[in-house]
C-alpha cells in the first residue's frame, strides 16, 4: 500500500476509533477502508465519491486530505500533528455516513463505484467541453478567411436540444448544497484547540472530585464545575466526539445530582466519575492502553444516574 492510502486508511481507523459503532458500523468501516487499500486510484475514487449522497461530505473531507498528502510539501517533524487534525477532521462526517450506510448498502455503493470509474473516466472532457473547445478551434480557423457573416454563422451555431450533463449539475449541487450547509454552522474548532480546551479544566476536576470525596465543597464550587464541564460536552457534540460527550454529560449529571442531594459522592461513586475522566484523556490523547474497563465502567454509572 502507499503512502496515501496508508495515511487515509489510518486517518479514517483513528477517526472511528473515537466513535461508539456498533459491529454492523465496524463492518461498513472495515469494507470501507479495504476498498480504499486496494483500489488503483484513490483520487479517481474520491472524485466519484464526493458525487454519491451518502458518501458526498465525508469524500469531500477525504478529498482535503488527499490533496494536502499528495501535492504539499509535508514536514515530517510536524506531521503527527497534522495526522491528528486530519483524523478528528473526519469523525463527524463519518458519523453521520455510518448512520445510513450499512454493510450491504456499502457493497452496493463500491460496485456502482468501480462501476462509475470504469465507464466514465474523470480525465475524459465532457461532451459540452469538447463541444465548447471545437467551437473555440473554429472560430481561429476562419478568423482571417471568412466574411463577417460567415463568421457571425460560425459564432452564432444553429440552436441544439440542450444536453443534459449529469456529472456537472451534480457537482454545482453538491457545491451548493455543502456551501449552504455551513451557514448554520459555527466555525470549525481544530483538533489543538479542542485537545487544549478540554484537557485544560481536567486536573481540576480531578482535585475537585477529592474534595468531593472528603466533603470539602460547596454549592458555588458545585455551579462553577458544572458550568465547565457541560461547555465542554457542547463543544465534543458539535466537533462529533460521542464517548468524550457522552463521558462529559455523565461527569455533569453526577455533579447535578450531587448538588441537589440526589446523589452521595461516595468512594464507588467518585471511582466512576473519576474513570469518565480517564477515558476523556485517553481518547483525546489518542493513549495506547486498554480503556475498556473504565468505559464499561463509566457507562454503567450514567445509566444508572440518568434513567433515574
Amino acid at each position: 500500500m502507499d503512502l496515501i492510502k496508508q495515511y487515509i486508511v489510518q486517518c479514517i481507523s483513528t477517526a472511528s476509533n473515537n466513535l461508539r459503532l456498533s459491529s454492523e458500523k465496524i463492518e461498513v468501516v472495515a469494507i470501507l477502508k479495504e476498498h480504499i487499500s486496494k483500489c488503483q486510484s484513490v483520487e479517481k475514487n474520491i472524485q466519484v465519491m464526493k458525487k454519491m449522497t451518502a458518501f458526498s461530505k465525508f469524500a469531500i473531507k477525504l478529498d482535503e486530505i488527499y490533496k494536502f498528502v499528495a501535492n504539499s510539501k509535508i514536514d515530517f517533524l510536524k506531521i503527527s500533528d497534522k495526522f491528528k487534525e486530519h483524523s478528528h477532521y473526519l469523525i463527524r462526517d463519518l458519523n453521520n455516513m455510518l448512520d445510513v450506510v450499512t454493510p450491504q448498502d456499502m457493497k452496493s455503493y463500491i460496485a456502482e463505484l468501480n462501476t462509475q470509474i470504469i465507464n466514465v473516466p474523470l480525465s475524459t472532457p465532457t461532451t459540452a467541453s469538447r463541444q465548447l473547445e471545437n467551437i473555440e478551434l473554429n472560430r481561429e480557423e476562419v478568423k482571417d478567411e471568412n466574411t463577417p457573416e460567415e463568421v457571425k454563422a460560425v459564432k452564432e451555431p444553429a440552436p441544439q436540444p440542450a444536453q443534459k450533463v449529469p456529472v456537472q449539475e451534480s457537482e454545482k449541487e453538491l457545491k451548493e448544497r455543502f456551501i449552504m450547509d455551513d451557514l448554520n454552522e459555527k466555525e470549525e474548532i481544530d483538533f489543538e484547540e479542542f485537545e487544549r480546551l478540554t484537557m485544560k479544566p481536567i486536573k481540576q476536576f480531578d482535585n475537585f472530585l477529592k474534595q468531593l470525596e472528603a466533603l470539602n465543597y460547596s454549592d458555588d464550587e458545585l455551579i462553577q464545575h458544572i458550568r465547565i464541564v457541560e461547555t465542554n460536552f457542547e463543544l465534543s457534540e458539535k466537533v462529533g466526539f460521542e464517548i468524550i460527550t457522552n463521558m462529559q454529560k455523565i461527569f455533569a449529571a453526577a455533579l447535578r445530582k450531587i448538588m441537589e442531594k440526589e446523589l452521595s459522592p461516595d468512594p464507588a461513586v467518585i471511582e466512576s466519575m473519576r474513570a469518565c475522566l480517564i477515558v476523556v484523556v485517553a481518547v483525546v490523547r489518542q493513549k495506547d492502553v486498554n480503556i475498556t474497563n473504565y468505559l464499561n465502567r463509566a457507562e454503567k454509572f450514567g445509566r444508572s444516574i440518568l434513567s433515574n
